[in-house]
C-alpha cells in the first residue's frame, strides 16, 4: 500500500475542514432564513451536503462493494401501511376494533408515514372518505405521505402526495368536505375525550353516520356523504390533486441495488422515491435516510 505524503495529508484535511465550513454556512443559512427547528436544521444541512460528499468520494465509492457496507433498500424504505385507509373506507356503521387498532398505531407510532391507498381496478373510493382520510392524517397522526396504486393485487403506481396536499387540493374541488370537517371536529374536542384516539373514533363516527353535507344542486336539504359523495379513480384523483401529486419514480427489477441505483434514487427531488418494477409499485425509498447512510458508509 502507497505512503500518502505529507502534502496529500495537508489537501485531504483541507477539503475536510472545506466540507465542515459549508456544512456550518447551510445551516446558520437554514436557522436565520428559514421556521425549522435546531434538530430540523442539522438534518437538512446534512441532507444538502450529502451530494457534495458524495462527489468528492464518488470513485471510491464505485471500488467499494455494496454487499460490505450493507446498504439495503429495507433499511431506507418505510412500511406501507394499509389497514388505517382499507378500515376507513370500507366503514359502514360504527368503528369497529380493526379501525381503532389502526388509529391507535397510527398516531401512537412515529415511524408510522406512508400509507398507501388502493383505488382499485373499478372505482370504489369515495371523494369524502379520501378527504376524512387526509385530514386526519395531517391533524392526528406523523403520516407524512398518501401512495396512490390502482388495479388492485397488480399495485400500479399512480402517485405521492402529502395528508395536508391532499386536504387542500380536495378542499379546492368540494369546498363543503372542510366545512363540515371542521365542525364534526369541533365536536368531538368539545366532548373532552380523554385521548386522541378516542376523539379520532369520534370525528369518524359523526362523519359517516350523522353529518350532513348539501347536494351540488343546492337548496336547504341536507344529506349524508353517501349522497354527495364522487367514485374515486386514477383519472379523477390526477385532475383533483393536479400538481399537488409526485408522479416522479425510479425503476428496479427487484436485483440487489447498486451504485448506479443509488445514484439515479439520490438525484430525484421529492424525499420519498417509489421504485417501480415496470408500472407495479415495488417499494418506496426515503432518500434522506439512503443519502444518509450512503454517506456515512462512504466515510466510515
Amino acid at each position: 500500500m502507497s505512503r500518502i505524503s505529507l502534502l496529500q495529508r495537508g489537501l485531504i484535511a483541507l477539503v475536510g475542514y472545506s466540507v465542515l465550513a459549508i456544512f456550518g454556512a447551510i445551516y446558520e443559512g437554514l436557522r436565520k432564513w428559514s421556521t425549522l427547528t435546531t434538530t430540523q436544521a442539522l438534518i437538512s444541512s446534512g441532507i444538502l451536503l450529502a451530494p457534495l460528499l458524495l462527489a468528492l468520494l464518488w470513485e471510491h465509492l464505485k471500488g467499494v462493494k455494496i454487499g460490505q457496507v450493507e446498504i439495503t433498500l429495507t433499511e431506507v424504505a418505510p412500511t406501507l401501511h394499509v389497514e388505517l385507509a382499507s378500515q376507513i373506507q370500507a366503514l359502514e356503521a360504527s368503528v369497529p376494533q380493526a379501525l381503532t387498532n389502526a388509529m391507535r398505531a397510527a398516531i401512537g407510532n412515529k415511524e408510522f408515514r406512508l400509507v398507501e391507498i388502493n383505488l382499485r381496478t373499478t372505482p370504489y373510493w369515495w371523494s369524502t372518505r379520501l378527504y376524512l382520510l387526509a385530514a386526519l392524517a395531517q391533524e392526528y397522526t406523523n403520516i407524512e405521505r398518501l401512495v396512490f396504486v390502482d388495479q388492485d393485487a397488480a399495485r400500479w403506481f399512480v402517485g405521492i402526495a402529502g395528508p395536508a396536499a391532499v386536504r387542500r387540493a380536495l378542499a379546492k374541488v368540494f369546498p363543503e368536505y372542510e366545512t363540515v370537517f371542521r365542525d364534526v371536529q369541533q365536536h368531538a374536542i368539545a366532548t373532552r375525550w380523554p385521548d386522541l384516539v378516542d376523539e379520532m373514533q369520534a370525528v369518524v363516527n359523526e362523519w359517516t353516520t350523522s353529518a350532513r353535507f348539501t347536494l351540488p344542486a343546492g337548496g336547504a336539504v341536507k344529506v349524508s356523504e353517501r349522497d354527495v359523495k364522487q367514485l374515486t379513480a386514477s383519472p379523477q384523483l390526477l385532475e383533483w390533486l393536479g400538481g399537488a401529486l409526485e408522479t416522479e419514480s425510479r425503476q428496479w427489477s427487484g436485483k440487489p441495488p447498486t451504485n448506479s441505483l443509488y445514484g439515479k434514487i439520490l438525484s430525484c427531488t421529492n424525499p420519498y422515491v417509489p421504485l417501480l418494477n415496470g408500472l407495479r409499485l415495488e417499494t418506496v425509498v426515503n432518500r434522506a435516510e439512503l443519502a444518509s447512510k450512503l454517506a456515512a458508509s462512504v466515510v466510515s
